[in-house]
């Protein structure tokens, strides 16, 4: 059995789609190594999560990131929602209603695609960028040196490939858990999981099937007396999905609960159409639980993200979601620093801005998991004579925003330097630092070609500095765009990769030298004739002002476009980034 000893900047525990995405970041950003394991063979792993639905904020992240097309090619792009009742009755309001709401997007739909096509997209693009996924390949041991400093390879792993029997001892700067529930990073590490595992347990199972249900491609909920908030979706490929809960007078009437069982039931769950399973591709059973691990970063070397630090159940379809939020959440940052251009310190901020989120999920999960099986939420003080079906719609529809992942925010806190309150602050209340930068249209030069912010701003791991000229005689100050452009701090940013320039013109003209009396700031772009992209951002033409985006695509800042732009945008930067 033989052994060798390896380095690498970043080593990534786990192949889901978490694990995928963070390696395939770090390799396409560049300039840092990484290697990413898993301890199942893919033939097995395609066996296991089943998670099939992408939401609109989810959608722009991965479209920043060059991967939201081919996800596009594959999936089933799903529209449209309905809600049945015990008699079959169409109702309004209840179920998925809120996914009619998702707006101010271009993905205003649910992008539905299997776990299993979807890693494999993630496989194949990272593969691009020479990186593949070692497996069977298991982390055995794990510790920290605390005398070796931070950012260096302070971190011994040993691991084993069960395919070839090797034992490798790998050292690295950087240890990422993105290897589930059940993670062994999490284990090693001694870092708790805190929360509990109801006894509440839920059946999905997915195939191809034939029904008189009226609406069979939809997302959709059929309110069952016997089997709770039954979960009805239109999957890729042409399959279905039911889901439905496995409550114990259900469970008790059976010895052994196999495929034949959970069809049966799911038969009997979707009461009154009529269902026939022609093939059943996949099925499971499984306990609702919520935890969450007492910190995402230990050591300052070590991070969980996804399952590994905190799971839910599968009822508002967030787990996925919320892994890959963590994922484009850490990557840029780690990856700044990794090249030795940011400060350590933003690193912190990667727990300060999901850990909140993801709390607000759970205890927001606890309540519809409890609802989806007929009862009200822990500590209920509404009616208790209230329908809880039509308690779940309001629940869901009231988080409409949340799940849609469109409004996510981070709170500005005084320790947190990447969301900071500048000198401009805009008409729209939801346009504000540390919130989502809308993604607005926008046109090109010279064939005024639409084109849209997130596709002329990707995540490269650099911030955008977004300058909105005015629509006057000076459109872009002279002493404003001095302070920008001889800044040495920001071009020096700019020059080494951390920030990039771009100037939008609130109307369409010829030249856009001659409408700002100088060169443009970067690539330069115009609003659509009714303005669109100055109103999302909250600016009045007449006005403009400077718009800092993170790589991730939430707004950083918001500066007045006056002589001191420059220098308020020095303060800021500074604050993220080394000096020289």
């Amino acid at each position: 059995m033989a052994e060798s000893t390896n380095r690498v900047d970043v080593l990534i525990i786990g192949a889901g789609p978490v694990g995928l995405i963070t390696a395939y970041q770090l390799a396409k950003f560049g300039g840092v190594s990484v290697r990413i394991i898993e301890k199942h063979a893919k033939s097995m792993q395609d066996a296991f999560g089943r998670a099939i639905t992408l939401y609109p904020r989810t959608c722009e992240m991965l479209d920043q990131l060059d991967l939201a097309d081919e996800l596009l090619q594959q999936c089933f792009a799903c529209r449209d929602n309905v809600a049945y009742n015990a008699k079959g009755e169409e109702l309004h309001g209840r179920g998925w209603s809120f996914m009619s709401k998702m707006k101010d997007t271009l993905y205003d739909f649910a992008l539905v695609l299997r776990q299993k096509y979807q890693e494999q997209i993630f496989r194949d693009a990272m593969k691009k960028y020479g990186v593949e996924v070692e497996a069977p390949v298991e982390l055995t041991a794990a510790s920290v040196d605390l005398n070796v400093p931070a950012a260096n390879h302070r971190i011994t792993a040993v691991m084993v490939n069960h395919s070839s029997g090797i034992i490798e001892t790998v050292q690295c700067k950087y240890l990422i858990g993105c290897d589930g529930g059940r993670s062994s990073v999490r284990r090693l590490f001694n870092i708790p999981f805190e929360g509990s595992t109801s006894e509440d347990k839920w059946v999905r199972i997915d195939g191809h099937v034939k029904t008189d249900l009226p609406q069979p491609r939809t997302y959709c909920s059929i309110e069952s007396p016997t089997h709770g908030n039954v979960l009805w979706v239109a999957l890729d490929h042409g399959a279905t999905r039911v889901g439905y809960a496995f409550t114990p007078d259900r469970e008790n009437t059976y010895a052994d609960f196999d495929e034949a069982a959970a069809v049966k039931e799911a038969i009997a769950a979707v009461k009154p159409f009529h269902l026939e399973f022609e093939r059943v591709d996949w099925w499971t059973v499984y306990t609702v639980g919520q935890r969450v691990a007492a910190t995402f970063f230990a050591h300052d070397c070590v991070f969980l993200a996804g399952d590994a630090c905190h799971t839910h159940s599968s009822g508002a379809a967030q787990g996925m979601n919320t892994g890959i939020h963590d994922a484009v959440n850490l990557t840029w940052k780690l990856r700044q620093v990794l090249c030795g251009r940011a400060k350590a310190g933003i690193l912190d901020t990667y727990q300060a801005e999901r850990r909140p989120n993801v709390q607000r999920l759970i205890q927001y999960d606890k309540d519809i998991s409890r609802l989806m099986t007929g009862r009200f939420p822990e500590n209920w003080q509404g009616d208790p004579n209230a329908d809880v079906h039509e308690v779940l719609g309001r629940l869901m529809g009231e988080a409409g925003a949340f799940n849609s992942g469109l409004g996510i925010f981070y709170e500005l806190q005084a320790d947190n330097p990447l969301n900071m309150l500048g000198s401009f602050s805009g008409s729209q209340e939801l346009v504000k630092p540390g919130m989502r930068a809308p993604d607005v249209s926008l046109l090109r030069p010279g064939t005024f070609e639409a084109t849209r912010l997130i596709r002329e701003l990707p995540n490269s791991a650099r911030f955008g500095v977004l300058v909105f000229s005015a629509d006057r005689e000076q459109a872009l100050p002279e002493t404003t765009y001095d302070g920008l452009k001889n800044s040495r701090v920001l071009q020096s940013l700019a020059d080494t990769g951390c920030l990039t320039f771009m100037t939008v013109i609130p109307t369409q003209v010829s030249s856009a030298y001659e409408f700002l009396g100088h060169e443009p700031l970067g690539r330069v772009y115009f609003d659509t004739a009714d303005k669109a992209a100055y109103r999302r951002f909250g600016i009045q033409p007449a006005g403009g002002a400077v718009v800092v985006l993170r790589p991730d695509g939430w707004i950083g800042t918001m500066v007045a476009l006056r002589a001191e732009a420059g220098l308020e945008l020095e303060v800021y930067f500074r604050r993220i980034f080394k000096e020289g």
